[in-house]
């Protein structure tokens, strides 16, 4: 690669939407049972993430855009330590150094990325990351993040092991790269935003204006088209302030439980919780939760499987709604199984929405127009993070616990994640302080939820005959 190298225009999008409100940066914290030594991650970090150019590149802002130049990485700098204070719950004091992190900007002068140590953390460590999304989107940065870890606590030091395999779900399909046949399907399929396939898949060309701004128009069209998610506390202006929470572990087998009784997916099972969650959170906030629908954006991967670079942004979006208006949970689990399946019809046909692809490079009025329809049809950002179904170690420490959030956009206040890793799944939130308080009266009800769940009598709903007896 060459010392200096222009920012693709999907990169530069991310680049651009960077505010005060809302950084840009992918969050993750990994949890460990044993302490981690910071010599050790270092050498890690030489080995297995400076192998790629990016992570050792600044940004240099110019009239036309920006470029990536190469420079000495100071891993004193990209790896800083840290102390947590004195305190009753050490789960607390790490979610407030996860939202303190996420509200703070990475330095421009410096590759954009950086990782916190926490030596000391229960009887182990704990590692926060953040990383730039011009680097990379969300899907591809939570598999490098994986590629630094091992599926064996005695791995030889110069293995780069892959990130090991990810249970089977539908939204673990909407991650996984296009193959060829995927893509042609696409071009051939008619879909309004098929002709505009270049401008995602060869970022590297001339940006060409009079093409993205009709690109943009279509996109807008759609949204537009849809009606406006309910208003709630999530709708206003955040003001920069992020907190994080995870829920406590909830074991796969007590999910599938529950899926099966109710003839349900897992996918389902788990935002039928989740939207459970969210109305006592509503409830309490005296927004009142009758009829409210709260529609989530999901990310989809648009990366070619022979794409060479495994970095860059390749992504489009779909909307989910979730049904967090309706009050019994049974009720409430097989809308929400019925969605999932128009949702797979929907990605089945792209229908993905690649808005925020094309307006990194518009001017900043059209940017905040576009930004601000976004948000009024939609109050969150909603990712099922594809972590391993064993468990992954670092330089020998088991990971216990691990959980990534993807960044928000304009208005939006909410980010959330389901994450599947080593027979358990956790539910993360990071909120914008003045939307959401205290994350946590949400995370915590995951396992109530659950557990109505579980006790509710067997569901007579016949499942489409397509999708029948699916646990996925």
């Amino acid at each position: 690669m060459n010392t200096t190298e222009r920012l693709a225009s999907l990169d530069m999008t991310w680049l651009q939407l960077d505010r005060e409100t809302n950084r840009l940066h992918v969050t993750g914290v990994l949890v460990f049972d044993t302490r981690l030594r910071r010599d050790r991650l270092e050498d890690i970090l030489r080995r297995r993430l400076l192998r790629l150019d990016r992570f050792g590149q600044h940004v240099i802002r110019d009239t036309v855009g920006a470029i990536w130049e190469s420079g000495r990485v100071d891993l004193d700098y990209h790896v800083q330590t840290f102390a947590l204070p004195d305190a009753a719950d050490p789960r607390h004091a790490l979610q407030a150094l996860v939202g303190r992190l996420a509200s703070t900007p990475l330095d421009p002068g410096r590759p954009l990325w950086q990782l916190h140590l926490v030596e000391k953390y229960r009887h182990g460590s704990a590692v926060v990351v953040r990383v730039h999304q011009c680097i990379a989107d969300s899907i591809a940065l939570i598999g490098v993040v994986q590629s630094l870890t091992d599926d064996h606590p005695t791995t030889p030091e110069d293995a780069i092991p892959p990130a090991g395999q990810f249970d089977a779900s539908f939204f673990e399909h909407l991650y996984a790269p296009l193959t060829q046949a995927m893509i042609e399907g696409i071009k051939l399929s008619g879909a309004a935003w098929a002709k505009y396939w270049s401008l995602l898949f060869y970022p590297q060309q001339v940006f060409d204006y009079a093409r993205t701004n009709a690109a943009l128009t279509m996109e807008v069209g759609k949204l537009m088209g849809m009606r406006d998610d309910s208003r709630t506390c999530l709708k206003g202006t955040p003001q920069g302030t992020k907190l994080a929470s995870w829920s406590a572990p909830l074991a796969a087998s007590s999910v599938q439980a529950a899926a099966r009784t109710h003839r349900a997916t897992n996918d389902a099972t788990l935002l039928a919780c989740l939207a459970g969650a969210l109305r006592r959170f509503f409830v309490r906030q005296g927004d009142g939760a009758e009829g409210v629908e709260l529609r989530a954006l999901v990310p989809v991967n648009l990366r070619g499987e022979k794409a060479r670079d495994p970095l860059g942004n390749r992504g489009g979006i779909l909307p989910l709604a979730l049904p967090v208006g309706i009050d019994d949970p049974v009720t409430r689990l097989a809308e929400i199984q019925r969605r999932l399946e128009d949702f797979e019809d929907a990605y089945r046909a792209h229908d993905t929405l690649g808005l925020f692809n094309l307006i990194g490079q518009t001017p900043r009025a059209v940017q905040a127009q576009a930004l601000r329809l976004v948000s009024a049809k939609a109050s969150a950002l909603l990712c099922h993070v594809p972590a391993a179904s064993e468990a992954r170690y670092v330089d020998g420490a088991r990971i216990s616990e691990q959980m990534f959030w993807s960044p928000v956009t304009g208005d939006m206040g909410l980010s959330m994640s389901i994450l599947s890793y080593a027979g358990h799944y956790q539910v993360g939130l990071m909120v914008d302080a003045s939307m959401v308080p205290d994350p946590e009266t949400i995370t915590g009800q995951l396992g109530e939820e659950l557990r109505l769940l579980r006790n509710a009598p067997a569901s007579s709903r016949k499942p489409r005959s397509r999708k029948a007896a699916s646990t996925s």
